[in-house]
């Protein structure tokens, strides 16, 4: 008799237990897909020691906008030097 509630106890706080552990693994799954989704960018290596960044942003339809390109791609000008006229800008003193 005795041995048979310790064996329901045990049963019980086991499973109480795998609960604890399945809820709290969810909510560290949770908080680290938010973490990676505010970090936003993040270093991908192509193979040859280059590493690539990709930005990830959400926009206010629930649509998540990935940009894959390298950071060459980022930073070049969006005009080619034949559309229309491309100034610098100097500050006079």
């Amino acid at each position: 008799m005795i041995a048979a509630l310790l064996n329901f106890l045990f049963i019980i706080l086991l499973g109480i237990f795998i609960v604890v552990g399945v809820v709290a693994y969810k909510i560290y799954r949770t908080f680290h897909s938010v973490k990676k989704q505010f970090k936003g960018f993040r270093g991908q290596d192509n193979g040859n020691g280059q590493g690539r960044q990709q930005y990830q942003q959400t926009s206010g339809d629930d649509e998540i906008i990935i940009d894959r390109r390298t950071p060459d791609e980022m930073n070049r000008k969006i005009f080619s030097k034949n559309e229309g006229e491309y100034v610098d800008y100097e500050e006079e003193k």
